[in-house]
């Protein structure tokens, strides 16, 4: 496999790129410099629309509206399909109508009606909006054409959080001349500064996913994602709003029974009260204080075992902290690929040695003021039998200087082990040129960061310069993190190393065939200590496809040497001894596209692996024949095999939901491993009653499961219910 594979990378390597040109429509508009505005009109309250997806509303008649659309995907060009989208606003809100024409009204998806669903498989339109201006990141919200929402936080270089939620409404309907949909943004919703001269960054895309089309009204190189605020159009002319009080009150009941099934069984039912207090200091900077937090519906995390050297990072799903949690980003995209040296990870509070410990109390304010957008954090966690209650903190702020860049600054302090005084302090510089080689985007970034634990002090730094563009995307990356980085409340994994990435690919988009585009490069990383003694190095290939029914191919040739200093253990104790391995290797995967009622996202992996070999299949179904209900099912199979024992993990996922309108939903997930023999079954019942008002009910059950004698030999664990009535009060 070696031997193969450095023929490979080596001929591709030295091999030269076919050369592309081609010229959009002289009725389109330049990508790198169209920046569309749109102004809403000023109504009155009692003019205010009523949001049930019908615009025969009088106020839509006369509301601005937004017709310029240009097709993105598959191809730059001329909108196929007409859009308009309505504009107002009053006192209280803004009001968003969709009139989305299609000469196939009965070919529209709308497989999604759940609240938070995947309303993207579907027609629909995204509406996200920047209201600081930060290039970075913003609000997301999406609407398909049943009315079902998604709403979401939107950061660059990262997937968008889907866990967050806030107030808003909408309702969509399917008609002869297409669909429609309607929503509402109230203005207490959402933090921005309503005196700004500049307005808002505004992004509106429109998914005609039956025709495997994407439509833009701004951002519209193809190279640019859809969920990216580097280039938006400007949402002006809002002023003179009504935000109240600017205060919000959300006063929540639980009661949980629970069962510990271990002898003697302990049984216990429990009524536990909290609290999310929400207040606007000004327009532009809002204080959350949470009281006795709840997360009882935080999803399952996705079951992941590990069969590296090096820990695991898994992302945040707790509401509380992703509620703006883009303002306590820190260097841009820098920590997206690899996690490593990452200042704040916000699972360090209130999750220690995989242990939940209670947050008895939150205090978080963010925003923006006097031009300086912030986010601080502090936190008073709960004590356990092994561990004293602990204050945990972290202050962010970035302001922009120059022309599209900005300086940031970030601190932390506190050790949720309790073991050290840390403390972290750090730097960041992001610039941005919009015209770089003759019009595409360049990015540069740099960091600097310091931690304090007692009496150890030690450094990370590092430099980033990003070339994201349609045909030719590049970035190189250097990094170095000391021996005794430790930040407390971040996350590391490999200290006392230097770091060197770069990865480009060359992107073609040939007209009229049945791929969209199809794509080229290689990837390369450099894992060094700080003597310079070589511990990774890992070169590929890498191809992509994209098909006109938008199926995604990805595979990758790679070449992968590990220099192992320290034994370590794979699953079931199997020791990897020191030395050197080279663990070449193949890859590919399989997105199928999001229009079919069914699909498969999978992969494989096939490789030398620490002196022995390594097959992982990765296979996950999805099924959804209507809105009612869906399943998807997945499956991974890792086939381990090293000098000093064969190891084999599974691990099994199952995933329904059953919507009976998009307020009512029940979602229930189920997983198992064949390595902690651990089933995790977790059920949830959500009904929004309105806006404002949730009743949450679910089921969580955990068992131990002996793989080879399932279902015979089942061992419950602990079975916990928990009924929990919320009401938010706007002032």
């Amino acid at each position: 496999m070696r031997d193969f594979v450095r023929g490979i990378v080596s001929s591709c390597l030295v091999g030269s790129l076919w050369t592309f040109s081609g010229l959009a429509s002289a009725d389109i508009p330049d990508p790198a410099n169209y920046v569309p505005t749109a102004e809403p009109i000023r109504i009155s309250s009692d003019e205010a629309p009523r949001i049930d997806g019908d615009l025969s509303d009088p106020v839509w008649q006369r509301a601005t509206q937004l017709t310029d659309f240009y097709t993105v995907e598959p191809a730059l060009g001329e909108a196929t399909e007409d859009t308009i989208v309505y504009l107002a606003y009053d006192d209280e809100a803004l009001y968003v109508a969709i009139r989305a024409y299609d000469r196939n009204p009965e070919r529209i998806l709308t497989r999604i009606m759940e609240r938070d669903g995947d309303v993207w498989r579907d027609d629909m339109v995204r509406f996200y909006i920047d209201p600081f201006n930060t290039g970075l990141s913003g609000f997301g919200f999406d609407v398909n054409a049943n009315g079902a929402r998604l709403d979401r936080i939107i950061q660059r270089g990262r997937a968008p959080i889907d866990e967050w939620n806030t107030i808003w409404d909408s309702a969509g309907q399917v008609d002869e001349e297409g669909w429609t949909a309607e929503f509402t943004i109230p203005f207490r919703s959402i933090s921005f500064d309503p005196e700004s001269t500049e307005g808002w960054g505004l992004l509106i895309t429109r998914e005609v996913s039956h025709a495997n089309q994407e439509l833009r009204w701004a951002s519209i190189d193809p190279g640019v994602s859809s969920f990216d605020f580097r280039s938006p159009g400007r949402l002006t002319g809002i002023r003179d709003i009504d935000q109240g009080l600017g205060l919000d009150v959300e006063l929540q009941g639980k009661l949980v029974a629970s069962r510990d099934w271990e002898q003697p069984r302990d049984d216990d039912i429990v009524i536990e009260p909290s609290a999310n207090i929400y207040y606007k200091l000004t327009p532009s900077l809002t204080g959350l204080l949470t009281l006795n937090a709840d997360f009882s519906d935080t999803p399952l995390d996705s079951r992941e075992i590990n069969t590296g050297r090096f820990s695991i990072f898994l992302p945040e799903t707790r509401d509380f902290f992703l509620q703006d949690a883009s303002l306590f980003e820190f260097a841009g995209s820098t920590f997206s690929a690899y996690q490593n040296g990452r200042p704040f990870f916000s699972r360090r509070i209130g999750i220690v040695d995989g242990q939940q410990v209670d947050l008895k109390a939150g205090l978080k304010l963010s925003g923006e003021l006097s031009g300086v957008e912030f986010g601080v954090l502090s936190a008073q966690m709960g004590s356990t039998d092994s561990l004293d209650s602990q204050n945990l903190s972290v202050a962010r702020a970035s302001v922009d200087v120059l022309d599209n860049s900005r300086l940031g600054f970030i601190a932390t302090n506190g050790d949720p082990r309790g073991l050290t005084d840390n403390t972290l302090v750090g730097t960041d510089f992001i610039y941005l040129d919009r015209s770089f080689l003759g019009g595409g985007l360049m990015q540069a970034t740099a960091f600097y960061m310091r931690t304090t634990s007692d009496d150890v002090e030690d450094d990370s730094f590092g430099i980033s310069f990003a070339y994201p563009n349609d045909r030719w995307d590049w970035d190189i990356l250097l990094q170095e993190i000391g021996e005794d980085y430790r930040p407390a409340l971040g996350f590391v994994n490999r200290p006392g190393t230097r770091e060197m990435r770069a990865n480009w690919h060359r992107r073609y988009r040939p007209s009229g065939s049945w791929i969209n585009y199809w794509q080229i490069g290689t990837a390369h990383r450099y894992v060094g200590d700080l003597d310079g003694n070589l511990e990774t190095r890992k070169t590929s290939i890498k191809f992509e496809a994209n098909t006109s029914d938008t199926d995604l191919y990805k595979f990758e040739l790679f070449e992968n040497f590990e220099a192992v200093s320290v034994p370590f253990s794979l699953p079931n104790s199997i020791v990897v001894p020191a030395g050197d391995y080279h663990n070449d290797g193949i890859s590919g995967s399989l997105r199928s596209s999001f229009t079919r009622s069914y699909g498969t996202e999978s992969s494989f992996t096939v490789q030398d692996y620490y002196g022995g070999n390594r097959v992982n299949v990765e296979l996950e179904g999805s099924l959804r024949p209507s809105p009612y209900w869906n399943l998807k099912v997945s499956y991974e199979h890792d086939q381990i095999s090293v000098p000093n024992g064969d190891v084999t993990v599974r691990v099994f996922g199952l995933e329904g939901v059953i919507n009976f309108s998009p307020d009512i939903s029940v979602a229930t997930e189920a997983q198992y491993d064949n390595i902690s023999e651990g089933l995790s079954v977790f059920s949830r019942l959500r009904w929004e009653v309105r806006p404002e008002t949730e009743l949450f009910v679910s089921m969580g059950h955990g068992a131990i499961v002996q793989y080879e004698d399932f279902p015979r030999d089942f061992e419950s664990v602990q079975t916990q219910l928990v009924v929990r009535f919320g009401n938010r009060f706007q002032f």
